[in-house]
């Protein structure tokens, strides 16, 4: 055989044989050189996101938002569920905290001035700024601490001894203004002026309520509503006089459906 030949069936015998390219992409030549079976390597060159099922977890995905917001028109947890007495024994145990040392009792605008505060962060003074907001959410209750112990009339004093009073007063009516306690007794007009041959058929005499105030509680709901009404009229004179004639000079000891009518308007 001559040496062409030889070459050239070495050159044939070369070129039958798989090649790997100088220019093949690198990930081509790595894959080339593992073995066969499944590989759980992650590419660090991998752009965007993986999607490999045991690798997902909830936390990226499903992260909670933040917190809600609190609800300013809702009441404040600590104190709106808590009883109109509890809460003016509140005001009674931080009477000082209300009061300044200038003024001889607190008054309904000491307890605004304490709701306008913001809270500080300190938690004894922001409980008093809370309970002075609950306060004023609560009109009938800050109306019943306002009443003078002796008259029953709004004077924009709450005294220890007013707020006591109403601590400790178990009359269903003690939250009734005025109007609405006139009203109670006009719509008992015929339970309080008595029988029809009474002397005083057409109208209340002012000296029942005394009477009927004295009497004890029976358990028996038409009489103690009357007897509770009674009573709170007694805690009022002012309210009482005035059911009478606003003007004290026309009182006859009578009350009339005019007269109550009157008040009303």
């Amino acid at each position: 055989m001559s040496v062409y030949a030889s070459n050239q069936a070495l050159a044939s015998s070369t070129d039958n044989r798989p090649q790997t390219r100088a220019d093949a992409h690198p990930k081509a030549v790595a894959k080339a050189a593992v073995t066969s079976g499944p590989s759980f390597a992650q590419s660090t060159s991998q752009s965007g996101p993986i999607f490999d099922s045991a690798a997902h977890s909830c936390k990226p995905c499903c992260k909670p938002g933040p917190p809600a917001r609190p609800n300013p028109t809702l009441p404040d947890p600590l104190y709106g569920k808590q009883s109109n007495e509890v809460l003016a024994q509140g005001l009674l145990d931080k009477y000082n905290a209300f009061k300044p040392w200038y003024a001889a009792t607190v008054t309904p605008q000491h307890i605004s001035r304490m709701a306008r505060q913001p809270l500080t962060g300190n938690a004894e003074h922001d409980a008093n700024i809370k309970l002075a907001r609950e306060l004023l959410k609560r009109p009938e209750l800050m109306q019943a601490l306002d009443r003078n112990g002796e008259t029953g009339a709004l004077d924009k004093s709450l005294s220890k001894e007013d707020i006591s009073k109403f601590i400790f007063s178990s009359n269903p009516l003690k939250l009734q203004d005025d109007k609405q306690l006139a009203q109670n007794v006009l719509n008992n007009f015929n339970a309080l002026k008595g029988p029809w041959w009474s002397a005083n058929r057409n109208a209340i005499d002012i000296n029942t309520f005394a009477k009927l105030a004295s009497r004890p509680l029976v358990g028996h709901e038409a009489t103690d509503n009357i007897t509770q009404l009674a009573k709170e009229i007694m805690a009022r004179s002012e309210l009482k006089g005035s059911m009478d004639n606003t003007f004290g000079f026309l009182r006859d000891g009578k009350i009339t459906r005019n007269d109550l009518y009157r008040l009303l308007r």
